[in-house]
């Protein structure tokens, strides 16, 4: 009975996430399968079936050996840490909705240290070498139209694959030159329309099978593509041109605001570009410009250059 609980109580969780908190639902899918994953291994480490008693009951050890396991299986840190966050908004949820009564010690556990890596921007000429592929890889015309316009799209003003896929094309607003982007949290804000941008999807559009679709780009069967589409193209594409599997369609993003913190732009105006919560998330892109710029000068700057040839 109290497993039927358990199971309750998540989908009640999951529900809450996404109505009340207005998670995102890729969040609210790693999330649930954290705890999921929380449970079979609570199953095999103490050797019974998992209750919501269990759950309620989880102490530090229990949540660190979890820790453990996960990496010994070659989880990153930023997972094992994005799980700590789904355990800790599960027990807040149980306690919020007076399932559980008492305050769990978990909810204090300090997230395993994320060392900060610094995103590899591609370069203009790699951009353009995408976009140019995308033409060889499938054979419906209007389909290459969208491939290219979703990429273009994501350079040209940073967007996640999720905020371009999300896009209806009420959210184009040709008149103004801008579009409307649901962001993290639901959060809306307005971007610019490049005009070179703007051009290429009004051919998308024009073009498309699907006249009728809410949703801006679709598939050959009307419906909202998915993100393993666009993965997938991006990953053909850099096989046929040789280049890293760093290059992915996250990739385009954050070679955008790169480029714009290289020509100059201020990180206040990149981050609500970008639709950044904190300013801190933004700041790694002036630390990629000024390690791109202390390069260039190694490799170029005649007294670079000499003091290299005097050692």
């Amino acid at each position: 009975m109290d497993c039927a609980e358990l199971e309750s109580a998540i989908a009640n969780w999951t529900r809450h996430l996404r109505n009340s908190r207005a998670l995102s639902a890729n969040t609210v899918s790693s999330y649930s399968s954290d705890i999921s994953l929380l449970v079979r291994f609570l199953a095999t480490y103490k050797a019974e079936e998992i209750s919501l008693t269990h759950i309620k009951d989880i102490d530090k050890a229990d949540v660190r050996a979890w820790f453990l396991y996960r990496r010994e299986h070659g989880e990153s840190t930023r997972t094992v840490a994005r799980g700590l966050s789904a355990i800790k908004s599960f027990l807040r949820y149980l306690r919020e909705s007076g399932v559980m009564t008492h305050a769990s010690d978990v909810v204090t556990m300090r997230p395993p240290k994320i060392s900060k890596t610094l995103p590899r921007p591609l370069t203009i000429d790699q951009i353009n070498e995408i976009l140019g592929t995308v033409g060889t890889l499938k054979r419906t015309w209007w389909i290459i139209k969208r491939d290219r316009a979703i990429l273009a799209l994501i350079y040209s003003v940073g967007l996640r694959i999720s905020e371009a896929l999300g896009l209806n094309s009420g959210d184009i607003l040709m008149s103004s030159g801008f579009m409307n982007v649901t962001g993290k949290g639901g959060k809306v804000r307005s971007v610019p329309l490049v005009g070179e941008v703007r051009d290429v999807i009004v051919d998308y559009v024009s073009s498309r099978s699907h006249h009728d679709s809410e949703a801006l780009f679709v598939n050959k069967d009307g419906k909202r593509l998915s993100a393993s589409s666009i993965q997938k193209l991006v990953k053909a594409a850099r096989k046929m041109l040789g280049f890293s599997a760093t290059v992915t369609p996250h990739a385009l993003r954050h070679s955008c605001a790169t480029h714009l913190v290289e020509c100059g732009g201020d990180l206040r105006s990149i981050q609500e570009l970008l639709g950044h919560s904190s300013i801190s998330s933004t700041q790694i892109y002036a630390d990629v410009a000024q390690r791109y710029i202390s390069d260039v000068y190694d490799k170029c700057h005649p007294l670079a250059m000499r003091g290299k040839k005097s050692k």
